[in-house]
């Protein structure tokens, strides 16, 4: 009994404490929102339409979808990475989203003024009649496909929206404009607009479709169509405005970082010179005591500094002159090192290198995995609901009206998953909630398949018990139980599954989160798709058309690829904690201190002066290149002390900064000095994301007393 106020207040403790974490990242949220939603606004009424338009159709039905997906949706996602990958080594972020939305929308623009209104007089019908008597039954949907080929580009560049847009480019904004401390409760969130999207875009569907609910897919059905891509329209630009909106914001921010990092380096520069100057003081005090209680000696006797280091004048005055060559290397470094550290164009690498070096990424590899299994597994799941959805639904305004419902309900649970996400993940934890999606599709998709099979087995061959009012109940069940998997699995994707995703994204390299998640998002859902699609195309050919006999085979493949999936989930549990600082990579989150001039850090730099001695140089390699640096703080009272001992240690953290300057986002130095006596030691080590700095030692010789 005392457990259940216990577990209460500890949910109503960790939802508030994500609430105020929200709160205090509202001006990043909202207009990330605001773009999530106008997209998936326009994806629901894509998505919706195309199925109606390609099932619904003379000719049409849901056998063209395997058809249409490998020779039509597949080969345009290739063409479509091959561009983008092109395109990404040439042109920004925003004149990439720009002018990838402008394609989609001149399209969409003249389908519903042009194509969608002539397609009856543009459709090959009698063509498509002669082959489809002349071929066997299980070709139908591969006709089907060239007869209506205006729907065919329609499917293709909607399927194309919801990978590009939103899997692509929003995502990429994400990852370029978040932190990863911020991830796990912003990345869930950001779907909030998506589900609102839903929502109303499922309203939107239905109130268009009750205008001509006694139509077909010809002149009545132009109206609607029409409306629906004078909605597309008009979200289409208000995405680009508030797209263009964060990029200003953006760059804003980052100009005010390099503005602070200036002005940092700048006093740094005053505080190495002002330590230099004391420097010098401090080494011509010395030199002069140290002449004050030398013996003097014949001429002839005197040894050079250079080679008596344990004489008196001599090593005094080889260590001033030491101690000035160390200054003045250290003086001259910092223009060296801004010269070579500014920013460097990234030679050009073909994008076959490219790509054979994201195949030897385990994550990578993994991603892939999931990817393709998710595309399979839904494509397989959404083929054998939606030829059930046409026998209870067949017209054009009932099945877009359903799929409105669909679209509803589908926004309504991914909000409500959205709003408990970042709580799963603090309790669940990353691989939980990535699991979460496979697991149900794998146990929900068990039972729809086996449900689909007993209606297909013992109702369907009767055509009397079919009609009949019992047939008519378990059909509608069956939809509707399709109905259920498919609203839970995709607001489990979008709510949980997707988030984790592009926290894996955020441990890779610049290529992986470019042209690798290219790849995965755009190609590899797709060839999942393409490859149940081929499984179809196969059992379509060898049962007749006939769906009773695909669901068997469809079956033990679905729950293969989920299991696979679920194994590709563990194994990248295993390689890295994603969401947690420690797996962003050195590349997230790097400032632009390679623009501050003459204050950059290349691979391998000395250090300046440091405080009130003499510099000491530590040699390292820290994350991104940087150098590890160890300052000496030497007083005048320390020159004399004999065999005393400096350790300079150069710290690599993870938000660090040398003299004041910023090195970059994960891979910072920070010199600590202790104790600048005789004999120093300067150790570079690091810490945090830096690699660890390799150990270097100078020994400084100071003159010693001489004996009365």
């Amino acid at each position: 009994m005392r457990a259940a106020p216990v577990v209460a207040r500890r949910l109503a403790s960790a939802l508030s404490n994500q609430a105020s974490k929200f709160w205090s990242l509202s001006g990043k949220f909202m207009p990330m929102v605001g773009l999530f939603f106008m997209l998936a606004f326009v994806n629901t009424i894509l998505d919706s339409l195309k199925d109606t338009l390609v099932i619904t159709a003379a000719g049409g039905g849901a056998q063209v979808i395997p058809y249409l997906t490998v020779y039509a949706v597949l080969p345009s996602s290739l063409l479509f990475l091959l561009l983008y990958s092109a395109a990404s080594q040439r042109f920004r972020r925003q004149s990439l989203f720009n002018g990838i939305v402008a394609v989609f929308m001149a399209f969409f623009a003249a389908f519903g003024l042009l194509l969608y209104p002539h397609h009856a007089t543009l459709h090959p019908a009698a063509w498509a009649e002669a082959a489809s008597a002349g071929l066997p039954a299980g070709l139908a949907g591969a006709v089907g496909m060239a007869r209506n080929w205006t729907f065919t580009l329609f499917f293709c560049m909607s399927e194309l929206w919801g990978d590009v847009c939103l899997g692509l480019l929003f995502w990429g904004l994400a990852n370029d404009t978040t932190s990863l401390a911020d991830a796990p409760t912003l990345y869930p969130l950001f779907g909030l607009g998506a589900n609102v999207a839903q929502a109303l875009a499922g309203f939107v569907l239905k109130f268009f479709s009750g205008t001509g609910s006694s139509g077909d897919a010809g002149g009545s059905f132009t109206s609607e169509v029409q409306a629906l891509m004078g909605v597309v329209m008009v979200f289409s630009v208000a995405a680009l405005a508030l797209h263009a909106g964060i990029s200003r914001r953006h760059r804003q921010q980052r100009a005010e970082e390099r503005a602070g990092l200036r002005a940092a380096a700048a006093s740094a520069a005053s505080a190495r010179a002002a330590a230099s100057a004391a420097a010098a003081e401090v080494q011509v005090v010395a030199a002069e005591a140290a002449e004050a209680s030398v013996v003097r000696l014949p001429e002839n006797q005197l040894v050079p500094g250079s080679e008596a280091s344990t004489s008196g004048a001599g090593p005094a005055a080889g260590a001033a002159a030491g101690g000035a060559a160390a200054g003045g290397q250290g003086a001259a470094a910092a223009p060296a090192g801004g010269e070579g550290g500014r920013r460097r164009k990234k030679e050009k690498q073909r994008l076959a290198d490219i790509y054979r070096t994201l195949a030897a990424s385990v994550p990578i590899r993994c991603l892939v995995v999931m990817s393709v299994a998710q595309g399979l597994c839904t494509n397989l799941m959404e083929f054998a609901w939606k030829s059930h959805i046409r026998e209870l639904y067949p017209t054009p305004a009932e099945f877009t009206a359903f799929l409105g419902d669909v679209s509803t309900w589908q926004g309504i649970v991914t909000g409500a998953l959205m709003v408990l996400s970042p709580t799963l993940f603090e309790r669940m934890g990353w691989a939980g909630v990535a699991a979460a999606t496979p697991q149900i599709l794998l146990y929900g998709g068990g039972l729809f398949f086996a449900g689909a099979m007993a209606y297909q087995f013992a109702v369907a061959p009767a055509p009397a018990v079919a009609a009949s009012a019992l047939g008519g109940a378990l059909l509608q069940g069956l939809v509707y139980g399709g109905a259920l998997l498919y609203v839970f699995s995709k607001s489990a994707k979008f709510s949980l599954f997707k988030p984790a995703e592009e926290m894996v994204y955020i441990s890779l390299d610049e290529e992986g989160r470019t042209k690798g998640k290219a790849a995965i998002d755009v190609v590899g859902s797709q060839a999942g798709k393409s490859g149940g699609s081929i499984l179809q195309q196969a059992l379509l050919l060898a049962c007749g058309g006939a769906i009773a006999g695909q669901l068997l085979p469809m079956v033990a493949v679905f729950l293969l690829f989920s299991q696979g999936w679920l194994r590709a989930v563990a194994t990248l549990s295993k390689v890295n904690n994603y969401g947690h600082a420690s797996s962003v990579h050195d590349s997230i989150g790097t400032s632009s201190i390679d623009e501050v001039e003459h204050h950059d850090l290349d691979e391998e730099h000395h250090s300046g002066a440091g405080g009130n001695g003499q510099p000491a140089t530590a040699h390292g390699s820290a994350a991104n290149g940087a150098a590890a640096n160890g300052h000496l703080n030497g007083h005048a009272s320390n020159v004399h002390a004999p065999n005393g001992h400096s350790h300079g240690n150069g710290h690599v953290n993870a938000n660090g900064h040398v003299n004041g300057v910023h090195v970059n986002g994960n891979g910072h130095s920070n010199g600590l000095a202790v104790n600048g006596h005789a004999n120093g030691h300067a150790n570079g080590h690091t810490n945090g994301n830096g690699s660890p700095a390799v150990e270097a030692e100078e020994v400084i010789r100071v003159t010693q007393p001489a004996a009365a």
